[in-house]
């Protein structure tokens, strides 16, 4: 599977057989070309990473537990208190498996890869360049690879073996690279589902106490005592001391992990440029305030992706100069 023609390195997107024995041509289609690491499905409608199986084991992890919670908490306290309990704890889930699919599952944001710069290999072109950003100076280096000037931000993901825009990390958890294209649904994604665990624990501890002042409203009807009720409550409700626990350990890795990237979006930051540049002294060039960054994550449109994965080889031209530049402005905050 590979790229196209004008930015693969001599794909001819053709491929030679026979049929009713006379050769024929069949034209390959950029996914079926691809020189990437990235896998595909459905006829090139899906791109994920090369270690895309992970991901699976994410939903796993996700709904296991959700069907505990469905079955014997959530339709408990249901009964108990209001069926609005059931809406929420089906609504949840269901928006964190949408938001970790369509993070899995889309362009992170593949800068397409050009011919061999045979000016850079003769050596008559840098090995960096230099580039303003607000007011900054910023250095973009060639990469070997995709054969061009990496745009600021952008990184080359070893996994995938591809420059992605605005890169962030490689996320063993979705099975992808976090890009600038998927960045908002992994946000999404990372906040449901910590929303999602305090939701399922802060139920599980309710179906505790409703079912413990349950069992002392059964026991005063019969004229006992209903003191000592707690260790009944507890055996009656032990699915819901499983998901207390498994909710309490999750929420540390996904409440931590939303608190540091809702720090990084703030900041405008990613996770990449945190953890290379944080022994450095010297100033973000794309912080542009609180309220401005948030709102580059949040409300400016996705751009459509920079590879037609489904159009032929033989149709799809050299990419666009600009994208070595991030174009006029962009996520780059010129």
């Amino acid at each position: 599977m590979g790229c196209p023609q004008s930015f693969m390195g001599g794909h001819r997107g053709e491929a030679k057989g026979k049929e009713g024995g006379g050769p024929h041509r069949k034209r390959l289609r950029v996914y079926e070309a691809w020189e990437g690491n990235e896998k595909f499905f459905c006829w090139g409608f899906l791109i994920t990473g090369p270690n895309w199986k992970p991901a699976i084991g994410t939903v796993f992890i996700l709904v296991a537990p959700v069907v505990i919670y469905l079955v014997f908490v959530a339709s408990y306290m249901t009964l108990q208190r209001s069926a609005a309990i059931m809406v929420f704890s089906c609504i949840l889930p269901v928006l964190a498996l949408l938001f970790l699919f369509i993070t899995a599952c889309s362009d992170p944001g593949i800068i397409p890869r050009r011919q061999p710069d045979e000016e850079y290999l003769q050596g008559r072109k840098p090995r960096t360049k230099e580039v303003v950003v607000n007011n900054h100076r910023i250095i973009t280096r060639y990469n070997d690879t995709c054969h061009l000037y990496q745009p600021p931000r952008a990184h080359h993901c070893s996994v995938n073996d591809n420059c992605i825009e605005r890169f962030d990390h490689h996320c063993p958890w979705v099975g992808t690279t976090v890009g600038k294209r998927n960045y908002r649904p992994f946000l999404l994604f990372i906040y449901t589902s910590t929303v999602l665990c305090l939701y399922a624990f802060g139920n599980s501890l309710a179906s505790l106490f409703v079912r413990h002042q349950e069992l002392v409203d059964e026991a005063e009807a019969r004229g006992e005592s209903g003191d000592d009720k707690w260790g009944e409550a507890i055996g009656d409700t032990i699915p819901s001391i499983v998901i207390m626990a498994y909710t309490f350990l999750l929420f540390w890795f996904v409440g931590g992990l939303s608190g540091f990237h809702a720090y990084l979006v703030s900041t405008n930051q990613t996770t990449y440029e945190t953890f290379r540049y944080r022994h450095e002294d010297r100033p973000n060039p794309y912080d542009r305030g609180i309220i401005a960054n948030c709102a580059e994550v949040w409300c400016a449109p996705i751009e459509p992706s920079k590879v037609k994965f489904r159009a032929f080889v033989d149709e799809v031209g050299e990419p666009d100069a600009d994208v070595e530049t991030g174009g006029p402005g962009g996520a780059y905050g010129g």
